[in-house]
């Protein structure tokens, strides 16, 4: 019974894969996969995404199956994919990013799609002091014909733990990335679309007459709507104990709107915050030591926050997907504005205002400030 929950379970996690190698095994009407909706993936998506061309069959099939898909896309996005270790059975669950990226390991360990940079970093970083504070990476496997990162599973020590993902730095994209949008714009009636969802007053009166906008104005608008630029990081997503989650944080921006999302995550527990707070100064202290760090650009970064109500705490840095090696003699502040050409990603500025937020919770301070 346990071996089919956990391959039912698992099933489940590989129906929210982005990979279009799942397709052919999906049971969805004409072989069209539910469509996966994480920012990266609709990033990605292909310019004529927008374009305004006559639905094909298949088009339209996707499109009736994307309401259907939606009502389970919260529940599949959050469910737990089984995985013994140390004689108990505990859920390990993915906060953000693409769907279906992550898979059971051995003992202790768990898989995540091959991604060459991704690896390449977290081979540099076992012989760096961020040691301490980043999975431990095993080495590459193959699976079911495909190839994965094995590392180790942070959640691995915890009891119904609690799990937050804060996106650090003021941009989720390369300078490379929107140069690319930039050499052949094309005008993009979906983004627009996710625009005016958002902020109907946002679009200019052209935007409003075309019905679309370019994805270089997409990717910088969609950084202003959050704290990624008031603060320097944002929430991606946070899940409780009890099982009640969230990834609802897209306009969650000021300071104010930011603590009282980390008074629900922590429960207001002074025990947990403390402890948050010195990982996260610890982090801080090693990174401005770290070689690594000094010769990285970290983008799409996050720190893992994980709590159970044992009380026991911890931060790890994790998702080195988009993290670029400098070229020589280039180095970066890490807290300086971000200006196109510069590289600058605000890193050390969103940890800085994380640890300026968790220390005025442990002092009871109210925060209404911007």
């Amino acid at each position: 019974m346990a071996a089919q929950t956990e391959e039912n379970l698992l099933k489940r996690q590989k129906l929210a894969s982005c990979s279009s190698d799942d397709e052919a095994g999906m049971d969805l009407v004409d072989g069209v996969p539910p469509p996966c909706e994480c920012d990266e993936c609709f990033l990605d998506s292909g310019d004529s995404a927008g374009e305004q061309t006559s639905p094909t069959r298949k088009e339209l099939l996707r499109k009736m199956s994307r309401n259907s898909w939606r009502k389970i896309r919260n529940m599949v996005h959050w469910s737990p994919f089984i995985q013994q270790f140390k004689k108990h059975r505990y859920p390990w669950i993915q906060l953000a990013g693409h769907q279906g990226n992550f898979r059971a390991g051995e003992q202790g360990t768990i898989l995540k799609k091959l991604c060459s940079k991704e690896q390449k970093c977290l081979k540099i970083l076992m012989s760096d002091i961020l040691r301490p504070y980043v999975p431990e990476y095993i080495g590459e496997v193959e699976k079911d014909g495909e190839n994965y990162i094995q590392m180790q599973d942070l959640l691995g020590e915890f009891e119904s733990p609690c799990l937050m993902d804060c996106k650090l730095g003021v941009r989720t994209y390369l300078e490379d990335e929107l140069q690319k949008a930039r050499e052949c714009p094309k005008l993009r009636k979906d983004m627009y679309q996710k625009m005016v969802e958002v902020d109907p007053n946002e679009p200019t009166e052209q935007e409003r007459a075309q019905g679309a906008i370019t994805k270089p104005r997409y990717m910088i608008w969609r950084e202003t709507i959050s704290s990624s630029a008031t603060l320097g990081f944002r929430i991606e997503g946070i899940k409780k104990s009890d099982g009640s989650s969230s990834r609802d944080f897209k306009t969650t921006k000021t300071r104010e709107q930011v603590t009282e999302s980390f008074q629900y995550f922590t429960d207001k527990n002074k025990s947990v915050i403390l402890k948050y707070c010195r990982r996260l100064k610890a982090i801080r202290a090693t990174l401005e030591a770290s070689p690594f760090f000094h010769k990285h650009e970290l983008i799409g970064s996050s720190l893992l926050f994980v709590h159970d109500g044992t009380e026991r705490s911890s931060v790890w840095m994790i998702d080195f997907g988009k993290s670029t090696q400098l070229p020589e003699g280039v180095t970066l502040d890490h807290r300086a504005e971000w200006e196109e050409g510069n590289r600058e990603d605000g890193y050390l500025r969103g940890l800085d205002s994380l640890i300026d937020i968790f220390e005025q919770m442990l002092n009871g301070q109210n925060n209404n400030t911007t």
